[in-house]
């Protein structure tokens, strides 16, 4: 199959043109290439990626219409995967210029379209309502994915347009570029405490990144999918308190569990200096995803997540910048606040 992957340079994306590769299709892949050079980012080692052997590359800025429409020009793709859609205009621009032999388009959402102030049952299944699409809503990220997933559903509707949409729940792995996990492994392993906003009782899901890619390229095979969306999740739903218990396991180290109020903190507009500073998950409401459509579509079977989190944890022993010092100073600004709470 003629397979274009948009994004495909990071992460669950770089996975799936990796095996999509391996299956024998012939795949081009659509970015600007400043993901291809050096790892941007501190806490990682700076390595050159470089595609499947067989794999073309086109560079453009797809929110370029005339550049994009000039690369794309005459193209047969038979299936797109976008992995970079953020709103209405990435999706407008792609159905505008699809081929029409195209048979699916799969768009990476989010499980974040979700109306999580009022998630009543979990695990979320595909027809929960969507949160708020309104210019006012207070996540844009979430909002405009919401967009771009109902633009899909009026064009699938009025049109056929073939899409699926995936929604991935938080999704951690090998080559993770966000500090996620590594935000957890750093305090562990340079024996710092745990700052955890709230109880840690809230059960949250996450996603292993190759097991997001094999859900890309599984509605390839399945025609039934087109016109679907379907969630990304993992094993199940886990505490942060049992989340933080595993990594002591995984790394042979304990460190403290420090549990706060974090309402002083967002009262008095306290934020950390950089982002990985920054408590990586949210911690005051259960969210966890139902994988029951994928298990029954695709024959889906997520990696337990003690497994992905360990090998996640080799890996980056293995690619860790040996210079990455983790920057802790934020803790010492919420426990001068909380002091200052009490008195």
């Amino acid at each position: 199959m003629k397979i274009l992957v948009i994004g495909g340079s990071r992460f669950s994306g770089k996975i799936a043109v990796e095996l999509l590769s391996e299956q024998g299709h012939d795949v081009t892949v659509l970015n600007r290439g400043k993901a291809e050079g050096e790892v941007g980012v501190p806490f990682l080692k700076s390595e050159k990626y470089s595609y499947p052997t067989k794999v073309k590359v086109i560079h453009v800025d797809r929110t370029n219409y005339v550049e994009l429409q000039a690369k794309l020009d005459g193209n047969d793709f038979q299936a797109i995967i976008d992995t970079c859609a953020y709103n209405e205009k990435d999706i407008q621009i792609i159905m505008d210029l699809a081929s029409d032999k195209l048979e699916n388009y799969i768009f990476t959402s989010t499980g974040s379209v979700y109306d999580e102030e009022n998630i009543e049952i979990i695990p979320v299944v595909e027809d929960d309502p969507f949160g708020s699409e309104a210019d006012d809503c207070s996540i844009q990220y979430s909002r405009d994915k919401r967009r771009a997933e109902s633009l899909l559903k009026k064009a699938f509707a009025e049109n056929n347009f073939p899409f699926t949409a995936i929604r991935p729940t938080y999704i951690y792995g090998p080559n993770n570029y966000i500090y996620r996990e590594a935000y957890f492994y750093d305090r562990i392993m340079d024996g710092k405490p745990l700052y955890m906003p709230g109880t840690g009782e809230y059960v949250i899901d996450f996603v292993f990144a190759e097991d997001v890619a094999k859900l890309l390229i599984a509605p390839l095979e399945v025609k039934k999918a087109i016109g679907q969306a379907y969630n990304a999740a993992g094993q199940g739903g886990i505490t942060l308190n049992n989340y933080s218990k595993f990594l002591f396991r995984i790394i042979g180290k304990e460190t403290e569990i420090i549990h706060y109020d974090s309402q002083p903190v967002i009262d008095a507009e306290l934020k950390p200096e950089n982002r990985n500073q920054m408590f990586p998950f949210e911690h005051d409401a259960h969210f966890v995803l139902s994988k029951e459509k994928a298990v029954i579509d695709f024959g889906y079977k997520p990696k337990k997540l003690f497994d992905g989190l360990k090998e996640t944890f080799e890996w980056y022993k293995a690619h860790r910048n040996p210079e990455w010092r983790g920057d802790y100073g934020f803790d010492d600004k919420i426990v001068e606040l909380l002091k200052k709470q009490s008195n």
